[in-house]
């Protein structure tokens, strides 16, 4: 029998192809590059987060230097790369999805999200958030923040499409202390179709939206815009929670 070379064959057995998205993920997550995001796409974060914020992103403001670049920020990023890791306790972690959203005039936009963890025994989504002093911010009834209890019922409204959901806990953790907080249900469908239709019409606009001020401030790469433009500008209550 003639032994037929693979190497040389006119019909190879592999080709190239592109590289998968979920490593392309990875190394952008792992090297510090964030996917950006259309007008029309939008992530959770970018929903949850300080509208001004997301505005600015949105139309091209550029980026300035903060404390995030600075020692205390990178010991802060680091600190939560650090514990991050916590989320390979669970074998279903880092999940993604894309969710449509039906806006008026029948336009749509698409909304990203991403768990960190699953337990898909007790049906669990656990979102973890890193951050210092956690036993004393709970003393002071400073957490569970309500951006973040917001955002695990996002996840919820995305996610309960494809995976059974029955609990939500937001995981709070410093070098020394964990603490988690068990959130109740709630749809958000209309509200993530309601802040979108908000930012979609400031963006057309160019309506700046008021700024929310919080402890995330001191952090944000758009300090001296906001400043310039006065925090206290813009339409307010539109985008309450």
């Amino acid at each position: 029998m003639q032994r037929i070379d693979e190497q040389t064959s006119p019909t190879p057995m592999v080709k190239e192809i592109d590289i998968p998205e979920k490593l392309l993920l990875f190394l952008r997550q792992k090297s510090g590059v964030r996917r950006k995001f259309d007008q029309k796409k939008y992530s959770v974060t970018e929903l949850i987060k300080c509208p001004r914020e997301t505005f600015y992103k949105k139309t091209g403001q550029k980026p300035e230097e903060t404390l995030g670049e600075s020692i205390q920020g990178m010991w802060s990023s680091l600190r939560g790369n650090f514990l991050h890791q916590l989320t390979n306790a669970y074998s279903w972690n880092e999940l993604e999805t894309e969710y449509k959203v039906q806006l008026d005039d029948n336009k749509s936009a698409t909304l990203v999200g991403r768990l960190d963890m699953y337990d898909e025994k007790t049906k669990t989504v656990l979102d973890l958030k890193t951050t210092n002093n956690v036993l004393w911010q709970v003393k002071q009834q400073m957490i569970p923040k309500p951006e973040h209890i917001l955002q695990v019922q996002c996840y919820y409204t995305m996610f309960s499409k494809i995976i059974p959901i029955e609990h939500l806990n937001l995981i709070y953790a410093d070098m020394s202390e964990i603490v988690v907080f068990d959130v109740f249900l709630k749809d958000r469908t209309k509200w993530i179709a309601n802040r979108i239709e908000i930012l979609e019409t400031d963006l057309e606009n160019g309506i700046v939206p008021m700024a929310q001020e919080n402890s995330n401030c001191k952090f944000c790469k758009f300090q001296s815009a906001c400043q310039s433009q006065g925090k206290t500008a813009g339409v307010k209550n539109r985008y309450n929670v």
